[in-house]
């Protein structure tokens, strides 16, 4: 059942974002509102602005004008340390599962507690080794580099690092890009389990639309730097919105232009 933002506090709220890049203008006053534990996935076209969006959330880039909110607390303009603070709350999936290749699997998993300096080793390793299991990877691949593991396992690790500290927000990017069907279900199923379990909200950017019924409680399209489109996943295929189903149908034809 789709949560009513009424009834649940924003977790975040992006209010008119706006950024441009020289002469391209990629978001163009963009409104997004997720609710506390609300899983909400971004689909849109190559170029649309999706990632960018992510980037102005955590920070990396700075927009022209606009609000991002978490927990009621203004972003945009704020201080390093409230920025700072507020991304501590903030887990990511990166697209390629960014793993370090000269580190063994449990002490990528273990980063994050390592750095801050919260555990002895022996302790994050221990921990690495239960988050490992959540993941479906067994006790022997804690000692290997990522190298020696198929794809489909490196997203697994990437997803116990994304949440070994227990994010109260977790952005996935692409997170079943380069997989097969097999392991893209697979992988479905574990960031549900995992977003449920910790009571998480989530922000899922991504073209596999199996992937985004799967994962979102609600879909939005992003489309010249706007949402054009929002509503439950299980509903797009009456959203009666022609870029929508366009898009989730994979049509040549349509008002999406594509340049050649």
């Amino acid at each position: 059942m789709m949560m009513n933002p009424q009834q649940i506090p924003s977790k975040i709220l992006i209010s008119n974002l706006k950024k441009s890049f020289g002469s391209k203008h990629v978001l163009r006053g963009l409104n997004l509102e997720v609710s506390k534990g609300e899983s909400v996935v971004i689909i849109g076209g190559s170029g649309t602005g999706k990632s960018v969006l992510l980037k102005c959330i955590l920070g990396l880039i700075k927009p022209d004008s606009g609000s991002i909110k978490i927990d009621g607390q203004e972003l945009r303009g704020s201080s390093r340390k409230l920025i700072a603070q507020a991304m501590t709350k903030i887990s990511m999936l990166f697209q390629s599962s960014a793993l370090f290749d000269s580190l063994p699997v449990w002490e990528n998993v273990a980063f994050l507690l390592l750095q801050r300096r919260q555990y002895k080793r022996q302790q994050a390793k221990e921990m690495a080794i239960q988050q490992l299991a959540a993941v479906g990877l067994n006790e022997r691949v804690a000692d290997l580099f990522p190298s020696e593991i198929s794809g489909g396992m490196q997203r697994r690790v990437a997803l116990a690092r994304a949440v070994i500290h227990k994010p109260e927000i977790i952005f996935f990017d692409e997170p079943t890009a380069g997989l097969d069907p097999i392991f893209s279900s697979v992988i479905n199923s574990l960031i549900v389990k995992c977003v449920k379990e910790l009571g998480a909200t989530a922000i899922t950017i991504t073209h596999d639309m199996v992937s985004a019924r799967h994962v979102g409680d609600r879909i939005a399209m992003l489309h010249e730097g706007k949402i054009i489109w929002d509503g439950p996943a299980k509903g797009i295929e009456h959203s009666k919105n022609p870029y929508v189903d366009q898009f989730i149908n994979g049509q040549s034809d349509g008002p999406i232009k594509i340049e050649v």
